[in-house]
């Protein structure tokens, strides 16, 4: 890249022209597809766009970044929740760019790392491991999970007793279902650095995956003070926060909306609980939850996110119930929502009287927005050999995705009541009167399995901790059976097996 070709380009970046900019870049590796400078300024004007996986990607694969960039990779990585992966970077800048020292102080603080904030010590880490350490996590961001365990095994070959590689290679075999392994790599990397948050709540899943109550809701509490979710629990600073060892025995709780709403679906059967010793409890919730849970026993009201619960003396998040419960897999409560009997009979109208055939709710896609959305949600297409079949089928979701959209206005018998389903207890009415629901991991499969309907649940290869591993049904929703993927990304054989199971009932 020609330095007129680098200046212009910094122009259109430092203009608020990322588009722009990239735009120039791609110009040039069009001609080097090597160009180190190109190959900056394009992550770098990536991550101005929003576009940080990309730009972490780009800037990664420079065999040697310049300190402008792995100043701005550091405090990407930082922000995206990687402070150990920021550290070296901003460790490989500090003789070199001004900037670096402040966002190395801010990586080390953000792994608990206090005492090598202010001398700034270097940590014996090689610089070989660093590299395979950095490849792996591009490998992993693209879903290249052989490749991302590779390269994490040859920084352990270089750094044996390196706490960030061997967090990340425990995530990559979580993800592969190797979980004995797995757990004895994060067990070795927390031996190491046991103040790592993000490596602890990273544990406490695989943990839960297997299906270990005692330990992982206690390492679950780590999730409270990890980069991407911290922010919840200091919503209240009025109020004095639950810690783990403390009683609410006669305390006066606010119990804390956190996480997605199929989270706070499964686990607010726990308040009632809770409320059979504490004194007074109120439940924050998103609006679209509030009529779910209206008149739930033991809960004095409800309020929505971030209003001032005055007559409270403590907060606690409410996924920490099951550790304040001493929640196991055979203390678990059955699932609770109050039915409202109008919304019921108003949907019975809209849904009309039985006909011989089976009345069937779908749902194939969840927030776009959620980190697995790419492994969890499917097109509407793939359902179509379950669609061919001679039963009545309504679709769930209050908004369909374009590529959906077609598909649906092809199939005539398939009904959408779109935004007529106005929440949570409008969905969970209609969900009343249908004989079952197919749906991939989302807030609305918490939602049937809540109301009791018949539920098959599709599953991807990697599930989440809650569904844990090589069973067929859930102790959370006694009338939910799951299809798990066989293969990474493998719908068409959990298509199938749906077909079959409809086709012989």
């Amino acid at each position: 890249m020609s330095f007129s070709e680098i200046e212009a380009a910094e122009a259109l970046l430092l203009a608020g022209r990322a588009a722009d900019a990239a735009a120039a870049c791609r110009d040039v590796l069009a001609r080097t597809v090597d160009d180190a400078a190109a190959l900056g300024l394009l992550g770098r004007s990536l991550i101005a766009q929003g576009r940080r996986v990309e730009g972490i990607a780009m800037l990664a694969a420079i065999d040697a970044p310049d300190a402008p960039a792995r100043v701005i990779l550091a405090e990407t990585l930082l922000a995206v929740g990687l402070p150990a992966e920021a550290e070296i970077h901003a460790r490989a800048a500090m003789d070199a760019h001004p900037a670096a020292e402040p966002v190395l102080a801010r990586a080390r603080l953000a792994q608990g790392k206090t005492a090598l904030v202010s001398g700034l010590a270097e940590p014996r880490t090689s610089a070989a491991a660093e590299t395979h350490l950095l490849a792996g996590n591009t490998h992993l961001l693209a879903g290249r999970l052989d490749d991302a365990a590779l390269a994490y095994r040859q920084a352990l070959i270089e750094t044996p007793d390196f706490p960030p590689a061997l967090g990340n290679l425990g995530n990559v075999l979580t993800a592969r279902g190797e979980l004995t392994e797995a757990l004895d790599l994060y067990r070795t990397a927390l031996d190491l650095d046991p103040d790592n948050a993000e490596i602890g709540f990273a544990f406490s899943l695989a943990l839960l995956l297997g299906g270990d109550f005692a330990e992982g809701w206690r390492w679950h509490e780590c999730r409270r003070r990890t980069i991407g979710l911290r922010w919840n629990y200091d919503r209240h600073p009025g109020l004095p926060q639950w810690r783990d060892g403390m009683d609410l025995t006669g305390r006066r709780v606010l119990v804390m909306a956190e996480q997605g709403r199929g989270d706070m679906i499964q686990f607010a059967r726990l308040v009632p609980l809770l409320a059979e010793t504490a004194a007074h409890i109120v439940l924050e919730l998103p609006r679209p939850l509030h009529r779910l849970f209206e008149g739930m026993p033991g809960v004095a009201h409800l309020i929505d996110r971030d209003a001032p619960a005055t007559d409270c003396d403590i907060a606690c998040p409410l996924l920490s119930l099951p550790r304040v419960l001493g929640l196991t897999l055979d203390t678990i409560p059955p699932p609770l929502l109050m039915q409202r009997e109008d919304l019921r009979a108003q949907w019975g109208a809209w849904i009309g009287e039985p006909d011989g055939t089976k009345r069937i709710g779908l749902v194939v896609s969840g927030e776009s927005r959620h980190p697995n959305d790419a492994m969890r949600s499917i097109p509407l297409d793939l359902l179509r050999p379950v669609l061919d079949l001679p039963h009545r089928f309504i679709l769930l979701q209050t908004e369909l995705r374009d590529t959906d959209r077609d598909t649906r206005d092809s199939l005539e018998g398939l009904r959408w009541p779109g935004a007529a389903l106005t929440d949570f207890a409008d969905t969970a009415a209609l969900m009343s009167h249908l004989d079952l629901v197919i749906s991939v991991d989302t807030a609305a499969a918490h939602l049937a399995g809540s109301v009791g309907v018949p539920t098959w649940l599709l599953l991807p290869h990697a599930p989440d901790h809650r569904w844990m591993l090589a069973r067929a049904d859930s102790p959370w929703y006694p009338s939910m059976r799951l299809y798990r993927q066989q293969e990474r990304g493998a719908w068409d054989g959990v298509i199938a097996r749906i077909r079959n199971d409809l086709l012989g009932q």
